[in-house]
């Protein structure tokens, strides 16, 4: 009888403190996932990050006015992105400002292109947000306000397997990124998707008549169009590019017909950007999943389980006493 009435006070006692320990797990548990999460789960107000594309073998129109005609050269694009933070914090919301500084110079050091944008977006989505003084520079010192739209520098957290709308800076629109894949790189899965832009008119440009294979010694106006087929593969956790190639074409038009090539290159994440993009982002992944689903999926388990068992014993113990 002593022994019994011994166990039955174990498991009175025992009960309780196993439902206590099962409700703290619970708690814990939904605290990951609606509150620790949101906060993980959102871009850095202080980015500052640089990546490179490498182009070999591209052809360009070169503007020396000794020259005016096409060349081939390699290409390398530098783009720095950093993070305003003081606009950021005024305009709360969880939205971000990121201005992103693009430079394209050829083989032989001359820059071909630059630009300059600087956009608000919302943090969890990747949303270009219409505020903060956002524009885009293609001519130096002459910035253009612009009212951005889709995604402009990351697919949003928890990507899905879905079309995207992806800012593109020459048309000054967004247009569909479709999913098409899943792949591996160096062991981190990524989503693919596809934006294919087909070449179209998009302005007009005075050039020499013979730029354009026209007679004269006077300009004439020609239509300048442009196209583009980007690739991206996306960690989906993220939503962060982690490898980009961009296959680019422009040229002058007389007519509907393609008189001069300005750009036609194949143009991609150089492998170090690809790497550090890997090395920096798979961790960040692991990490934001095991936040968002597997710790409280282990915890409400773990916890669920401990308040049963907590409550068949307080019930025995109960029942042992009657």
């Amino acid at each position: 009888m002593g022994m019994s009435g011994g166990s039955t006070q174990v498991r009175g006692k025992l009960g309780p403190i196993l439902s206590g320990i099962g409700g703290f797990l619970l708690v814990i548990g939904i605290l990951l996932n609606v509150y620790a999460y949101p906060k993980l789960a959102t871009a850095p107000m202080d980015q500052d990050s640089i990546s490179k594309l490498f182009g070999p073998d591209a052809t360009v129109f070169d503007t020396d006015p000794s020259s005016l005609k096409e060349i081939q050269t390699d290409l390398t694009t530098t783009a720095q992105t950093l993070g305003d933070v003081e606009a950021a914090e005024e305009a709360g919301d969880n939205i971000r400002v990121w201005v992103n500084s693009t430079s394209t110079k050829s083989a032989d050091g001359v820059v071909r292109s630059r630009s300059v944008e600087r956009v608000a977006f919302d943090g969890f989505t990747g949303e270009a947000v219409n505020c903060c003084n956002a524009f885009s520079e293609t001519t130096q010192g002459q910035p253009e306000s612009v009212t951005f739209e889709g995604q402009v520098f990351k697919f949003p957290f928890q990507t899905e397997k879905k079309t995207y709308k992806w800012w593109d800076g020459t048309l000054k629109r967004a247009i569909d990124a479709k999913y098409e894949r899943e792949e591996t790189l160096e062991g981190l899965n990524t989503y693919v998707f596809v934006q294919t832009i087909e070449p179209e008119v998009w302005t007009q440009q005075e050039v020499p008549a013979d730029v354009v294979g026209e007679s004269g010694d006077g300009a004439v106006t020609a239509d300048r169009t442009y196209g583009n087929v980007r690739t991206f593969w996306v960690e989906p956790e993220t939503g962060v590019v982690i490898k980009r190639v961009e296959q680019q074409w422009a040229a002058l038009q007389i007519d509907g017909e393609d008189r001069t090539t300005l750009t036609d290159v194949e143009t991609a994440f150089t492998d170090e950007t690809v790497q550090a993009n890997i090395d920096d982002y798979g961790p960040k992944s692991s990490q934001l999943k095991l936040i968002r689903s597997t710790l409280p999926l282990v915890l409400g388990i773990g916890g669920l389980v401990l308040l049963i068992v907590g409550f068949l014993l307080h019930r025995r113990s109960q029942s042992a006493r009657a």
